[in-house]
């Protein structure tokens, strides 16, 4: 038996719970099926990092599209027939330009982007699943997703950090507080899938057009994502998660030692407290901020290390431990791990999240963690057109035969 460099063996039959009612739910993505960009994106990172992490039984895979691009139902098709070959059921939705397509004009960002930005609005109308875990065009899964990764006690995990230093985050700030007329407590656009209630989307579009006094989110939308600012839909919907719906979500800030400074720009009612700044780790994050190649293949390994298996290919993690693993195997913020105190609790946080990838992976499926169906997915990449070696600018094959 290999000996864990995580604390495996103080993770108590307590520290494990099994869920007993798993919610259910839809893994969705919202791109552009005619850029080249998002489609080897999706190949690369989205698609290849959900085949080997993301387990069937929790849900399938719904890509919406542009309905109007006739590029879109080519890859729509394209993709649903590649599917058949994989385990993950796959679903293709189409959604149409607003009414008014000038309102994803003139502003900083491009057309383009703006369509993704105003349809995420509407993702609650793809589904009737209860928990929509959502996935951007540029993420990836780096380990397992569990049921704890997702549920606490029957509410949905949310993770943020406090980034509101950063530019393009304190322009996301100020378009959250004209959406909503209420301050952002958090950054939540970093770590995926984002796990939400479909119902939280509904209701946070409905709050939007009341307090614009209109039911046409074309006017709504123009107003509150003028020229010269970015916006974050997460964002958005996960602020007026905190606003109006917190007891349904368990929630884990990460204030960066600035837990007064957050809470002086928030309402009485609406406080950051202790409880809320505990550390948690999240299973993916977003490539567009965090690039690490590597990040697959380490999840894999852990998964298997973890269970007593060294494989070859995987020495160059198995003399890490502690904190580091937590930080570098699963993205997260240093601010939760910053100090001896949390170190140690992160390190039982990422142990804990390995017990249950043997029980819910190494243990309870046949072929836990399957390779071929990554190899399966740069096939299809590469037959396609869309080389992930070029995308990653280096060799991403899990064993590095490329």
């Amino acid at each position: 038996m290999v000996e864990s460099p995580l604390p495996m063996k103080e993770v108590s039959e307590n520290f494990y719970k099994k869920i007993k009612h798993m919610h259910s739910m839809t893994l969705l993505v919202r791109m552009p099926g005619s850029v080249k960009k998002f489609i080897t994106a999706f190949y690369c990172d989205v698609l290849r990092s959900i085949v080997l992490f993301w387990n069937p039984n929790f849900g399938k895979l719904v890509v919406v599209l542009d309905k109007e691009s006739t590029q879109d139902h080519t890859f729509g098709a394209i993709l649903l027939k590649q599917a058949e070959s994989l385990k993950q059921k796959v679903e293709v939705k189409y959604t149409p330009l607003p009414r008014n397509s000038r309102i994803l004009t003139g502003k900083t960002k491009s057309a383009e982007y703006n369509r993704q930005m105003w349809d995420s609005f509407f993702l609650d109308l793809h589904t009737e699943d209860d928990i929509i875990a959502w996935m951007d065009s540029d993420s990836m899964i780096g380990t397992p997703v569990t049921s704890y990764d997702i549920l606490k006690d029957g509410k949905i995990k949310a993770i943020g950090q406090h980034r509101m230093l950063i530019s393009w985050v304190g322009s996301w700030a100020k378009t959250t507080e004209l959406a909503l007329g209420l301050p952002m407590p958090s950054d939540f656009m970093l770590f995926f899938p984002v796990f939400l209630w479909r119902s939280t989307i509904t209701n946070c579009r409905n709050f939007i057009l009341k307090r614009f006094h209109t039911q046409d989110f074309e006017e709504a939308f123009s107003k509150f994502y003028p020229k010269g600012v970015y916006i974050s839909p997460i964002d958005i919907l996960m602020t007026y998660a905190w606003h109006f719906e917190r007891d349904k979500y368990d929630w884990h800030l990460d204030v960066n030692g600035n837990f007064e400074g957050m809470n002086q720009k928030l309402p009485n009612d609406a406080k950051i407290k202790k409880e809320d700044i505990l550390p948690e780790h999240a299973t993916g994050y977003h490539t567009g901020y965090y690039v690490d190649p590597d990040a697959m293949k380490r999840g894999y390994c852990l998964s298997h290390y973890v269970s007593g298996k060294m494989l070859e290919g995987c020495k160059p993690f198995y003399n890490t431990s502690g904190v580091s693993l937590y930080n570098l195997g699963i993205e997260t913020s240093n601010g939760f791990c910053n100090n001896n105190q949390t170190q140690k609790y992160c390190s039982l946080l990422l142990a804990r999240h390995y017990r249950y990838v043997q029980e819910e992976y190494m243990k309870s499926r046949s072929n836990p963690l399957d390779l071929t169906l990554v190899q399966k997915v740069e096939n299809m990449a590469n037959n396609a057109g869309y080389a992930c070696i070029e995308h990653h600018k280096k060799c991403v094959d899990i064993f590095g035969k490329c």
